[in-house]
């Protein structure tokens, strides 16, 4: 899940919904559907490029790499990776807490 008590609340029913699409298609049972499907079904949830790096910020925390592929997806949906570098940041920083 997604915590950004910043965002308005409909910001943050969006990413929900987003997280599980973009994990679903990036590595979940959705995962072998043709790349194109995968970015409009990412882009059907929200194209804001802000949002998307949000999310994208989210999956670059995963120390192991095992959600590149969610990173990818997001990224080729249009994601704001200056965002998700900036999210992600924030992210480890909290968890180190």
């Amino acid at each position: 899940m997604v915590d950004v008590p910043s965002l308005p609340q409909q910001q943050r029913l969006l990413l929900a919904e987003l997280s599980g699409v973009a994990r679903r298609h990036g590595t979940g049972d959705r995962r072998d559907v043709p790349r194109d499907v995968a970015v409009a079904t990412v882009r059907a949830v929200t194209d804001d490029p802000v949002l998307l790096g949000v999310q994208a910020g989210v999956a670059l925390v995963d120390p192991h790499g095992i959600n590149r592929p969610i990173v990818e997806l997001l990224q080729a949906a249009g994601a704001n990776m200056a965002v998700a570098e900036q999210h992600a940041a924030e992210v480890r920083e909290r968890l180190r807490l």
